[in-house]
C-alpha cells in the first residue's frame, strides 16, 4: 500500500476528519468522519473538535499497535524473512 500524509481537520460543519493532505481540494473522500450530535455537543461542553481529534488519534495509535504486533509475530514465526 502506498503512504500517504494524513492529516486530522474539523470541516466547516464542524465534522472531525481524517483525510489526505492532498484532499483538500476535494480530491478525495475522508477515511473517517466523526460527527457529533447538537445534544452530543452540549453534553461535551463544545468540546467535539478537540475529542474528535483524540478519537481518531486513539484509532491510528491502536492501528499501529497492532500492526507492529503481527509484524513482530510474523517475523518469530518466520512467515516474514524480509522487512
Amino acid at each position: 500500500m502506498p503512504e500517504a500524509m494524513l492529516e486530522i481537520v474539523e470541516l466547516d460543519d464542524g465534522d472531525v476528519v481524517l483525510r489526505r493532505v492532498d484532499s483538500a481540494e476535494g480530491s478525495s473522500e475522508p477515511f473517517v468522519r466523526i460527527h457529533f450530535s447538537e445534544e452530543a455537543k452540549g453534553l461535551i461542553n463544545g468540546q467535539s473538535a478537540q475529542l474528535g481529534r483524540l478519537m481518531i488519534s486513539m484509532g491510528l495509535q491502536a492501528v499501529a499497535k497492532a500492526h507492529a504486533e503481527a509484524l513482530k509475530e510474523a517475523i518469530e514465526s518466520g512467515e516474514l524473512t524480509d522487512v
